[in-house]
């Protein structure tokens, strides 16, 4: 049964649920908050269930009030630490804004991440970039009709981001509609993959 739970980020009092089920986890970044982002997003929870079917603790968490990406960063980095504190691996998924707010994180933690799933990156948003400097292994997911991120900006994203990487690119738009199902069975490989170190 997924569980409420809050933590700190500061002064930021931030909420989750989190399912958990064993001591590796993924966090699980939402769109834009202004764009009704939350950890109730549909994409967002079907991947958490499908994570958490594959034996992966998930948690799901709101951002702080909206600070332009700035200190949103700062809430992935609380999540990611409050995470690590039962689980030995660690994986992170962002989408959308997510994405760009949690490559962010991955690239200044402390915590050894294991894998970075990015649904939909974009180069920039609001007061931040992309960053896709760090080392751990990423699978990059974009749909070839999405509006918000366009096959070039993907492309290029792709091709500079570090550390060993793959890409699922869908005959689909920003909203991933009716092809969560191969998404979900791609993340769930990944994840499965990469946290899977006895």
């Amino acid at each position: 049964m997924p569980i409420e739970i809050s933590f700190r980020n500061d002064d930021r009092t931030l909420y989750g649920t989190l399912h958990d089920v064993s001591d590796v986890g993924v966090v699980l970044c939402p769109p834009h908050p202004l764009m009704g982002g939350s950890r109730y997003d549909e994409r967002i929870v079907h991947l958490a269930n499908e994570i958490v079917k594959q034996g992966i603790s998930a948690l799901c968490f709101d951002y702080g009030e909206y600070g332009k990406g700035i200190p949103e960063i700062g809430d992935v980095l609380s999540a990611i630490s409050y995470l690590k504190k039962s689980k030995r691996y660690i994986g992170v998924l962002g989408y959308s804004f997510g994405a760009v707010v949690s490559s962010n994180a991955v690239s200044r933690t402390s915590v050894e991440i294991n894998g970075l799933v990015t649904m939909s990156i974009l180069g920039k948003v609001d007061k931040i970039n992309a960053d896709l400097s760090s080392n751990c292994k990423k699978l990059m997911i974009n749909g070839k009709k999405d509006p918000v991120v366009p096959s070039n900006e993907f492309e290029r994203l792709y091709s500079e981001a570090n550390g060993d990487k793959e890409c699922l690119v869908l005959d689909t738009d920003h909203f991933y509609g009716g092809v969560m199902s191969i998404v979900s069975k791609k993340v769930c490989e990944f994840f499965t993959t990469v946290l899977d170190q006895r």
